[in-house]
């Protein structure tokens, strides 16, 4: 597959995980609880891991050169993807709050016909 489009698949999973999952905040409890167990202060971030920006600039980056497929313009495109990171999570949540909502409408229709 095209580089391109694999990296473009990569930041869609990236930022769904960081952002829409729930997975950082379960992290960031997690790295909390062990903090708190020997006196420290509670994590507040874990980059990369909390931030999709980096998450999708970092993951695009290692996954380039294991690709063996690392140059210039790849590195560009990385950038821009990282810098879409945002962009992508709220189309994610605008997928998804529109799915709700017209799943939303169908049962209150369908509960009508029934009734």
């Amino acid at each position: 597959m095209n580089i391109y489009i694999e990296l473009l698949l990569l930041a869609f999973v990236i930022t769904w995980v960081v952002d829409c999952s729930g997975f950082t905040d379960t992290l960031l409890g997690w790295a909390s609880k062990f903090t708190s167990r020997y006196g420290l202060p509670p994590v507040r971030s874990l980059r990369p891991f909390t931030c999709s920006l980096c998450a999708t600039w970092w993951g695009c980056l290692i996954f380039s050169l294991v690709a063996g497929q690392f140059s210039l313009p790849v590195l560009a495109y990385c950038a821009a993807l990282a810098g879409l990171s945002k962009t992508l999570a709220k189309v994610f949540i605008f997928i998804t709050e529109g799915a709700d909502a017209l799943i939303g409408k169908m049962m209150d229709k369908w509960l009508n016909i029934i009734n």
